[in-house]
């Protein structure tokens, strides 16, 4: 049977300049495997060099084939071409051994043994030890560059800016245009989001030919090389911790006029006030947050079946009573707005989104979500709320087992008389003449200490006593928030969405997407939706849908009318359950539209339906 066999090809750091040096690499690795007359399968091609395998995405892919039955032999150049770090060589080369695969090293001519553990050990070290010095010199040279005001370092995808052979910057004229528009839309008050709307609106895109994101524009305004000056030493790449660090100011180097400026001084200070102002508004809860503060048990789940656009989570606070509301909102609407009239947003409205398209699906309040999701639970699982709560009732008095303290209460109060008892017998004797003065004091002070040891003791129990009480007390509390509160819906709903893939949202209904390898535990058995039962389909009607709900509402108030022309805005309040006022306001709401009126007056007369 012919081995089959792959290729791994990644050049060193100092090859990183070479334009050929990783074409060469692979065309040496083709002709080893058909010199040595294997299958080559795959190859893997590194197209950046590091230290670790960590953003390697081509090594993790091999790393993670070799658990499988893809191929028989890794072709390599040479050992630091995997990695030039110990312990990532180690968890490699055990891998590589368990799943009883081979390493082919052609510079050398050889397959890795286990003979080789000790040299090849040795070699990783060294190679460690090589990359943690080259680390050292590059980060002492840009040192010293930063320090005597060298040149700025300028990546090929820089906005706006261009570095020529003489190591002097450019402005691109093109592009500064619309850095400077995004300053002076920023200023003007619209957020990120909005300026990304209002360039995708006008057709202006990056250089990759998609639209800006909210993220970019955020960090080129906020960049002070826009403005002439260059900050550096701002970050620091840790060889040990393997992490870029970001340095403290009073290490950062800052050199004003280092480049030619793209807007002024006054512009960008506007610009980033304007950000510093939104955010502080956001800090007092004046504005709704822009991001997540914390990962939801329903981020990733969440997709528009409209558009096909991930749902993201929001804040904002009721109008009535401040009360933080949190909701789901599909990205397109919250970058675009809706299709239709596009007044739904006033940022946007103010964009005049004339050309980007929008999104017309609803929101989602996140606490009928859960009623929901809690109902779609109770159907699938048939949860008993009641069992569970006693279960862990039962499991936390076990946990928190309470001492009875009484018996050894008693003990020690039966000690207290009896020394108590003493103390009269020894006052007696000293009285009667039978004992000596000194003989009292001296066997009244140790009883004393004694009657004071026991008083402490029987003090000490009757607070531990009292503690129980307490918790008592407080596991009835725990016991009566888990049976009315939802916590143990939220744990339903969560374990549940551990099985979802995808939850479908429309309109009308949502489709939730069951992951068969995570409901069986068996990798790759994931089907199309609406395939083998691993799909659900929940019909919630108008439930998330705001302005209908109160349009059905008001068709309630018409149907009544019909019944009955006579009837009351209190009458009508107690049928649907609501306040008079809310009466009155859906009542006055239908006149505005034309579908009823009144005949009569001083609240005598009849309701006339305009169909």
């Amino acid at each position: 049977m012919i081995p089959h066999a792959v290729i791994y090809a990644r050049c060193s750091t100092e090859e990183e300049s070479q334009k050929d040096a990783l074409r060469k690499q692979v065309d040496e690795g083709r002709a080893c495997v058909h010199e040595m007359g294997w299958t080559l399968t795959d190859i893997y091609v590194e197209s950046r060099s590091g230290t670790t395998t960590k953003g390697r995405s081509e090594y993790n892919r091999l790393y993670e084939d070799l658990a499988g039955d893809r191929f028989d032999i890794i072709v390599i150049k040479s050992q630091d071409r995997l990695m030039r770090n110990t312990k990532d060589w180690y968890l490699f080369v055990d891998r590589l051994l368990t799943q009883q695969k081979k390493l082919y090293i052609y510079i050398e001519r050889k397959f890795y043994t286990t003979d080789d553990a000790l040299i090849t050990g040795i070699k990783a070290i060294l190679a460690e030890e090589y990359s943690r010095e080259l680390s050292k010199k590059i980060n002492n040279a840009h040192k010293n560059r930063q320090m005597q005001n060298g040149p700025v370092v300028l990546t090929s995808n820089t906005y706006g800016y261009r570095k020529m052979p003489d190591k002097s910057v450019v402005i691109i004229e093109e592009e500064a245009q619309i850095k400077r528009r995004m300053y002076e839309l920023c200023a003007a008050g619209f957020g990120s989001r909005t300026i990304s709307a209002i360039l995708k609106n006008e057709g202006i895109t990056a250089r990759n030919g998609k639209p800006f994101t909210d993220s970019a524009i955020l960090r080129m305004i906020h960049n002070p090389l826009n403005k002439g000056t260059a900050v550096m030493n701002r970050l620091h790449y840790d060889f040990e911790s393997k992490r870029v660090m970001k340095m403290p100011e009073d290490e950062q180097y800052i050199y004003e006029n280092k480049v030619p400026p793209i807007v002024s001084e006054e512009l960008w200070e506007a610009a980033n006030q304007e950000i510093l102002r939104r955010a502080q508004a956001i800090r007092k809860g004046e504005k709704k947050r822009g991001r997540n503060p914390g990962k939801s048990q329903l981020s990733g789940k969440l997709f528009c079946g409209l558009c096909k656009s991930p749902y993201y989570r929001r804040t904002r606070r009721r109008y009535k009573d401040k009360a933080v509301i949190y909701e789901w909102k599909c990205k397109k609407y919250l970058e675009t707005g809706r299709n239709s009239k596009k007044a739904v947003r006033p940022q946007l409205r103010r964009a005049q989104l004339t050309e980007a398209e929008g999104c017309d699906n609803i929101h989602l309040d996140e606490e009928n979500l859960y009623h929901l999701l809690s109902e779609v639970c109770r159907n699938r699982y048939q949860t008993d709320k009641e069992l569970i709560v006693g279960k862990m009732v039962n499991m936390l008095k076990l946990v928190l087992k309470e001492k009875d303290y009484q018996p050894e209460l008693h003990k020690e109060n039966q000690k207290k008389e009896k020394l108590q008892e003493q103390m009269d017998v020894l006052v007696e004797k000293l009285l009667d003449g039978i004992i000596s003065n000194e003989i009292y004091q001296r066997k009244q002070n140790e009883l004393e200490q004694s009657f004071a040891a026991v008083k402490d003791k029987i003090k000490e129990l009757e607070k531990k006593r009292a503690k129980g009480n307490v918790l008592k007390d407080r596991l009835a509390q725990i016991e009566c928030t888990l049976k009315e509160g939802g916590a143990v819906e939220k744990a339903a709903v969560a374990g549940m969405l551990g099985e979802v893939d995808k939850i479908w949202i429309y309109p009308e209904y949502m489709e939730i997407v069951f992951s068969l390898s995570k409901l069986t535990g068996i990798e790759n058995l994931d089907m199309e939706s609406g395939g083998y039962g691993n799909s659900m389909k929940i019909e919630y009607g108008n439930l998330f849908d705001y302005k209908a709900r109160k349009k059905d509402e008001r068709e309630g108030i018409v149907d009544l009318m019909r019944a009955d022309p006579e009837i009351t805005a209190r009458r009508i309040a107690d049928e649907l359950g609501i306040s008079l006022s809310g009466a009155n306001y859906r009542i006055r709401t239908l006149k505005k539209e034309g579908r009823i009126r009144f005949n009569g007056r001083g609240g005598k007369g009849e309701w006339k339906i305009s169909e």
